[in-house]
């Protein structure tokens, strides 16, 4: 699917849920709670394959699952089978905070899932259960473990937040020195929680890794949002993602469909297409779809603004 701006538009991001099982400070207020039950109410598994399945007939050749938390979903690995065998996509990620990665690694692997990008602020244990509010470190690490061992290839999101995380960049390092692990500091955005502590946590991630010695640029992949960084002899890269010091809009390849059923062509637009009306009518739907697409702004305002223009927060939309 190609836009107006003669972008390629060949990724899918899909969140399954708003729920998740942490409450990060610049993602999710630590007072929303869910019922005991609740995943989903808006969209079905079904739903979910419909719209996979009508993405890859448009051109979707990339699709990662997110949230909320995506391994709470019951059909996660239902829908990573579907998309693999169903639909030919072969390149299949989640972005998770990594607490289930251990029990479930396994199987999602079995089902098809090739990557996954790990939520993780802070190696430091006191750290990691103050930003997360209440996580448990060592969880995570052990879900990191499993996924190496079951060849899953593991990229660390790690949002810099000026005096909080930005004394740990040396932490971060021995980590890919040692495993082969991509570990991105992403800055903190302006959006949904992230305003509250913007103004003093923002700190630019290029200028925070200038000073490392030994670090050289090497190749990303075509439409990544991400610059790569290695050492000598290291088995991972260091990589940082620059929305506001370096955008990366011309570049952009992604839509984004909530967990209500709604599709974001940027991550800070306020607006928003809703496509429930669409689903189980798949010629109605590539149409509509075509239209969809030609109408993706060329890129958001976040420096011009100093704000999202998008009034939800991340766990709504799905990062």
């Amino acid at each position: 699917m190609i836009d107006k701006y003669g972008r390629n538009i060949n990724y899918l991001r899909i969140s399954l849920t708003d729920r998740c099982n942490l409450r990060c400070i610049y993602c999710m207020p630590s007072d929303v709670e869910f019922r005991d039950e609740y995943v989903n109410d808006t969209l079905s598994t079904e739903d979910y394959k419909f719209i996979i399945k009508s993405m890859a007939n448009s051109g979707i050749t990339k699709l990662r699952f997110t949230g909320g938390e995506p391994t709470l979903h019951p059909g996660l690995n239902e829908l990573i089978w579907f998309a693999k065998n169903e639909c030919n996509i072969n390149d299949i990620a989640i972005t998770t905070n990594g607490l289930n990665l251990a029990q479930i690694a396994s199987t999602l692997k079995a089902n098809g899932l090739n990557k996954v990008n790990i939520s993780l602020d802070s190696l430091k244990v006191y750290k990691y259960k103050s930003i997360t509010r209440g996580g448990d470190l060592t969880q995570v690490l052990d879900g990191i473990n499993v996924c190496l061992k079951e060849g899953i290839k593991v990229k660390i999101n790690c949002v810099a937040i000026k005096g909080f995380n930005d004394d740990e960049i040396s932490d971060f390092i021995e980590l890919i020195r040692y495993n082969p692990i991509d570990v991105r500091f992403i800055e903190l955005m302006p959006i949904g929680e992230g305003q509250k502590i913007y103004k003093n946590g923002y700190i630019n991630v290029h200028e925070m890794i200038e000073s490392i010695d030994g670090l050289y640029p090497v190749p990303s992949e075509e439409n990544s949002p991400a610059k790569y960084y290695q050492f000598k002899g290291a088995k991972g890269r260091l990589g940082v993602i620059t929305p506001l010091s370096c955008s990366f809009c011309k570049e952009c390849n992604r839509i984004r469909v909530t967990s209500n059923g709604k599709i974001k062509l940027c991550l800070h637009s306020k607006e928003e297409i809703d496509i429930k009306n669409y689903i189980n009518k798949p010629l109605i739907f590539r149409e509509v779809l075509k239209d969809i697409i030609l109408g993706k702004p060329e890129k958001h305002n976040l420096v011009e603004r100093q704000s999202s223009e998008t009034t939800r927060k991340m766990y709504e939309i799905g990062g």
